[in-house]
């Protein structure tokens, strides 16, 4: 009965590898190559590449690859020939309350989720449905100006750049930044959808919270989005990932990636999206980086942009 048991358990491991099929390429050093089946022509490993568990996996000369199933990172280098589901079956699962876990549950997520505009609305829809950004009372009918969630959280202590959607109506649109006891600090008329303030310049206080919201005629409005000042100082301090094992072992790229998790975490989204911008400027043709900058901006209810992001694996 005891052997019975065994045999079951391992046929239901495998039967739930071969249903998941859930192997994503994080990185490649060198050349990695993928063999789908026995006998088939190897196709070059690439990042934000899907992988089916059944397939191989053999790397060339001094070539390696980071993997993601489920969560968990798994390294493979070696000239060997890899049966992917031994790969997946000996890899060490990392617990998911730490950085490590949390960060390659997200990345796996994104990258599945960032692959269509369809899963990418989605995305999109399940994260509308909270309270986003901590914005009280954010989808309410009545704010009828959509007002982009990038500036609200930590905000530098800089040049911001505030956006809205453009809203249909006469004459221009009045932008407020308001302080926690509803004192007015900035009020400018603004005829484009968006205005920068140098919010160093505004002598903000650090220890509190303000918020900003914009109108249009006598009924168009948006709804009050909060933030608070935090300098670079600050956010690089909790924000520090230079503890973790996994963040000193990454590649550039990987840490990069990191570090917009994390700053997402804290609520640093302004400087979140800064630094999924610069990834992709420096390398502007990885889809792994297009899949994760968009669910990014998904979140931030910023869908239209997101769409734009989407391309097809190479």
């Amino acid at each position: 009965m005891k052997t019975m048991i065994i045999t079951f358990c391992i046929l239901f491991f495998f039967s739930g590898l071969q249903a998941q099929n859930e192997i994503i390429v994080l990185h490649v050093s060198g050349l990695a190559q993928y063999y789908p089946h026995y006998g088939a022509k190897p196709v070059n490993l690439y990042p934000g590449q899907e992988l089916e568990v059944k397939g191989k996996l053999r790397c060339k000369g001094a070539g390696s690859a980071k993997l993601i199933y489920e969560g968990t990172p798994i390294v493979v280098s070696g000239s060997k020939m890899r049966d992917l589901e031994e790969i997946v079956r000996t890899a060490t699962q990392t617990s998911q309350l730490s950085f490590t876990g949390r960060f390659f549950s997200f990345l796996n997520e994104s990258v599945k989720e960032g692959v269509t505009d369809e899963k990418l609305k989605k995305h999109h829809r399940r994260y509308m449905s909270k309270s986003s950004g901590g914005v009280k009372g954010w989808a309410k009918p009545e704010f009828t100006i959509k007002a982009l969630l990038l500036t609200t959280g930590k905000l530098p202590s800089a040049n911001v750049i505030f956006k809205w959607r453009n809203t249909p109506g006469e004459g221009p649109y009045t932008f407020s930044l308001l302080s926690q006891q509803n004192k007015t600090i900035a009020q400018l008329m603004v005829r484009d959808t968006a205005i920068t303030l140098d919010l160093e310049q505004l002598a903000l206080n650090l220890d509190e919270e303000y918020s900003w919201s914009v109108t249009r005629g006598q009924t168009a409005r948006s709804a009050s989005i909060p933030f608070e000042v935090c300098p670079a100082s600050v956010v690089e301090r909790q924000t520090d990932l230079s503890h973790e094992a996994s963040f000193q072992s990454a590649d550039p790229t990987e840490r990069q990636l990191m570090l917009a998790y994390r700053l997402e975490e804290e609520r640093c989204f302004y400087t979140a999206n800064n630094t999924y911008n610069q990834l992709l400027q420096a390398d502007p043709n990885n889809v792994l980086l297009h899949r994760m900058y968009a669910t990014f901006l998904a979140r931030m209810d910023m869908l239209p942009e997101a769409s734009t992001l989407l391309i097809s694996p190479r």
